[in-house]
């Protein structure tokens, strides 16, 4: 998945704590109302954070029974967090060489 795609999905409240929790539920998951409960929202409102979550391929679903558990897909937060610790790491390195130029002049 596109690291944008991954950041948009992320950036909500209440889908970054549902990604948390379940990242904390691995490798067993959880069902989407323990995930509300967990989280504070109702089963509706959970269902479409997980439908976006799922679109950026963050979470898988699996039908147990009677029951659909949800897991976390950590792959494309590796990605993001890859391209963030790189950016991150230029931007040091680009407020160093800053410093440095200001100290010269």
């Amino acid at each position: 998945m596109h690291a944008l795609q991954v950041m948009s999905a992320l950036s909500q409240a209440t889908r970054l704590a549902t990604f948390r929790r379940l990242v904390e539920a691995l490798p067993e998951g959880m069902a989407s109302s323990d995930i509300a409960a967990a989280v504070g929202t109702t089963p509706n409102t959970m269902s479409a954070h997980l439908a976006v979550l799922q679109r950026a391929g963050l979470v898988s679903s699996e039908k147990v029974g009677r029951t659909v558990v949800y897991r976390a897909e950590t792959a494309p937060a590796e990605g993001l967090s890859e391209f963030l610790a790189l950016a991150c790491e230029r931007g040091k390195k680009a407020r160093a060489g800053q410093k440095q130029e200001n100290r010269r002049a």
